[in-house]
């Protein structure tokens, strides 16, 4: 192997190194850096709810709104409170009467109170922040939707009209939130409109009900208050003004800004599904890689070193000392070290897309060229230089020069040693992360296919009133449900729809939790269970399959008035031991006083209504069109783009008010696990990565190994050994450091993807044979890669092998 080759190998290794480690870094340091540009968030504090059911304890990032009212009067350590209350819906801008209409659903549409802009750090481009939200019907938006419904036209006092009902005064235009923030919008709309939003019924549920908590409900405190005294008076609060039921239920918990990126992804309703975890994982992943590059670099530099015994004693001869040496191989192996750095930088860019796409994240040149990173990838290209140097000029100067100068290299037993734990660390790395790649790729596999108890292919999601439209609170008049009907209907009558229902929700999307009294139970026991509200052939379009009783029918009369059908876990929850006995048992949804009262004519087999992550639920449905919000439509697999423009046809003509969306439920589906599968990609890459590395390693060890070991191969075949055999001799001592690296690596991967499969409800066993075809598929690699300094030292000629000696 000559100077080029081995140089090549050993920059390029120590770049690709350094490269996922910058990666790596750039994708951590992203994630710590969210919230941090406001410049209050050392006393911006979330309330989470904790609500205590039969199910269980759950954290919600939401409160009820009359939880917040006169908060700053009761608790003078708070300075100031806002509310976020997200209601996607239609925005319309006309330039002219009945002309030029441009009209999106939106979902990033959140109506605030004025001190946002006091709480949060958002600059204002147009208008007054102190005002712009201090009336009804007055609506921020920020300069990217200014130029989507406004162009160039300055957007102040102008109008939009919100989801067919409300007409807004544009009274100030922000920046576009930062990527780094986990609050996000589009619009900010003055609270109190959303009392004129909502319909009459519910906007007097929603200002006084303290049980339902649609809003976001962050608080600033005053300098020098302690969170844990703030967060005792919020209770005493809570148990004074709320109800008995909350009494018995809540209780509420701060959370500063700062920590719900990393530190929320359980409380349900957090807007970031990051999770600290995962930081600690890449970062554990960035240093084993760098450590690999480093140990690569050595055991080549020590290999490249034998060559060069006989300089070093002609040198110490002419008087150099050690010193002078060390610094000499110092400063070349800093200069290899800058080679590999700049190139790790090269790397780094041109893979920046592939790290974008597996975060969703759009880092740029400019994101992470600044002076903070320079100065982090210098130190850690100066320390990398340094150690990857420190122990080959170590090696090489420690020769004695009697030694040297004849070229022998003495006895190295000691040092052997060092370079075979350096690979067996190597190895291990590698057979750590071949096993989670495989067990966590299996776990990926295991969500996409799991039979989840309906028929998720071929099914179109339609939403009524938009994407994340809520399911309460809608208005649902006779003359809507019979256009619902119409739709439905004439849907039918084209050959490549199957059929045609529609549901409160669908699957995947989180239901709604209801107040439940179930016969044998009181209301006192507040039992809350997961609801939803189908049309008549729903169960029947998704293919869930009723295992006692019946479905609904429109044939009985009275199924939307007093029907409900459960699945097996509401059964073994309920305590009624079989599906058959629960038929005909009475069943109360909501309150004694004023709730849906009827009795459980069915039982549907459980099916997967929340994401794999969560163990199945107790589930009510009934019959309630007003609570429709969806249509679900089964379509045939052929000529899709024809059958989706014949809905959209249809749509318009039925739902002219209404912009026409669609998705499908597979995908939507699939879209929960996007996180972990992206996760996964990422430690597949970094396997491959530190595979890649590894055999790089190899390679020179096995140079190193090869030439020490030339007489030896010399008089074996003066005695008659043949390739296969020399082959053989040189590859068992790998092949047994794989198998003690397997021994050692085992374990540790056992408890690592033991520990990341217990965040899941459903998961996949994890087989004896990932560990075996991981020790086996390294044990491969190694004997490929040794492979050609094998056969290229078995068929030097043994004359000159002893010639040498």
């Amino acid at each position: 192997m000559n100077d080029k080759t081995s140089s090549l190998i050993s920059i390029t290794g120590l770049a690709i190194g350094m490269a996922c480690c910058m990666l790596i870094l750039i994708y951590v340091k992203d994630e710590l850096s969210y919230n941090k540009f406001n410049t209050n968030i050392d006393n911006i504090y979330r309330i989470n709810w904790q609500s205590k059911t039969n199910a269980g304890v759950n954290v919600y990032s939401s409160t009820p709104i009359p939880f917040s009212k006169a908060l700053t009067l009761k608790i003078p350590g708070i300075e100031k409170v806002v509310k976020f209350y997200q209601r996607s819906g239609e925005m319309e801008a006309r330039k002219n009467t009945g002309a030029d209409v441009k009209r999106f659903q939106e979902q990033g549409a959140y109506f605030a109170d004025q001190d946002v802009f006091t709480v949060f750090s958002i600059p204002f481009i147009a208008g007054d922040g102190n005002t712009a939200l201090s009336a009804p019907d007055k609506i921020v938006i920020t300069d990217e939707m200014a130029g989507k419904y406004f162009g160039t036209t300055n957007p102040l006092g102008k109008f939009l009209f919100y989801d067919n009902k409300v007409l807004l005064q544009v009274t100030g235009v922000v920046k576009k939130m930062p990527d780094n923030s986990d609050i996000k919008f589009d619009f900010l709309i003055s609270f109190e409109t959303v009392y004129h939003v909502e319909s009459p019924f519910f906007a007097d549920f929603i200002k006084n009900d303290w049980t339902f908590n649609p809003c976001d409900t962050w608080i600033l405190l005053k300098p020098g208050q302690q969170p844990k005294n703030i967060e005792l008076a919020m209770n005493r609060h809570l148990q004074n003004d709320g109800t008995v039921r909350n009494r018995q239920m809540n209780t509420v918990m701060l959370q500063p800004l700062q920590d719900i990126h990393l530190y929320a992804s359980k409380i349900i309703g957090n807007p970031s599904s990051s999770d600290i975890t995962y930081i600690y994982v890449f970062a554990g992943i960035a240093f084993l890689i760098l450590l690999i590059a480093n140990v690569n670099f050595i055991n080549l530099s020590v290999a490249r070193s034998i060559n060069r015994i006989k300089e070093v004693g002609v040198r110490k001869v002419l008087g150099a000392d050690k010193k002078q040496l060390m610094v000499q191989f110092l400063c070349a192996t800093l200069l290899t070290s800058f080679i590999a750095f700049l190139l790790a930088a090269i790397l780094t860019q041109i893979t920046l897309p592939v790290l974008n796409q597996l975060t969703n994240k759009q880092l740029t040149l400019l994101t992470w060229v600044t002076v903070n990173n320079i100065l982090l990838f210098g130190f850690i290209f100066f320390i990398t230089g340094i150690l990857a140097g420190l122990y080959p000029a170590i090696f090489i100067t420690r020769f004695k020069t009697s030694l040297a100068l004849r070229g022998k290299l003495g006895d190295q037993s000691k040092r052997n040693i060092i370079q075979k734990t350096l690979l067996l660390t190597q190895f291990a790395v590698s057979i750590i992360l071949i096993i989670g790649t495989i067990v966590i790729f299996q776990q990926m596999q295991y969500l996409r296919n799991k039979p989840l108890g309906f028929q998720k292919h071929q099914m179109l999601v339609v939403p009524l009133f938009g994407t994340g439209a809520f399911s309460y609170g809608t208005k649902m008049d006779l003359a809507l449900r019979q256009r619902m009907i119409a739709f439905g209907n004439e849907l039918t009558n084209y050959s490549k729809i199957k059929a045609v229902s529609a549901s409160s929700e669908m699957p995947g999307q989180g239901f709604v939790r209801g107040l439940v009294i179930p016969q044998g139970y009181y209301e006192q026991d507040n039992t809350f269970v997961p609801w939803l509200s189908v049309d008549y052939n729903f169960i029947q379009t998704l293919n869930m399959k009723i295992v006692a009783g019946r479905n609904f029918s429109k044939v009985y009369g009275t199924d939307h008035l007093n029907a409900f059908i459960i699945n097996e876990s509401a059964v073994r929850s309920f305590g009624w031991k079989t599906p058959a006995n629960a038929i005909g048992k009475s069943f109360i949804r909501g309150k004694l006083s004023d709730g849906k009262s009827g009795h459980i004519v069915g039982v549907v087999k459980d099916f997967d209504f929340n994401s794999l992550n969560n163990p199945m639920e107790p589930l009510v449905i009934d019959v309630n069109p007003p609570r429709f919000t969806e249509f679900a439509i089964s379509i045939q697999p052929d000529h899709l783009n024809q059958t989706i423009a014949q809905i959209k046809q249809t749509w318009d003509k039925i739902f002219p008010e209404r912009v026409f969306e669609y998705s499908f439920l597979d995908k939507n589906i699939d879209g929960q696990y996007k996180d972990k599968e992206n996760f996964s990609r990422m430690i597949e890459y970094f396997a491959l990565a530190a595979i890649l590395l590894s055999c790089s390693g190899l390679f020179s060890l096995a140079f190193f190994l090869t030439v020490k070991r030339n007489r030896e191969i010399g008089i074996r075949k003066v005695l008659g050994a043949n390739v296969s055999t020399i082959m053989l001799l040189l590859s068992a001592d790998f092949i047994k450091m794989v198998f003690i690296s397997s021994i050692i690596a085992s374990p540790v991967a056992l408890w690592l993807v033991h520990s990341w499969l217990l965040g899941f409800a459903y998961r996949v066993d994890i087989e004896w044979w990932v560990f075996v075809a991981a020790a086996f598929s390294t044990a491969v690699i190694a004997f490929i890669t040794i492979s050609f300094q094998s056969v290229k030292a078995a068929l030097v000629n043994p004359v000159k092998s002893l010639r040498a000696e």
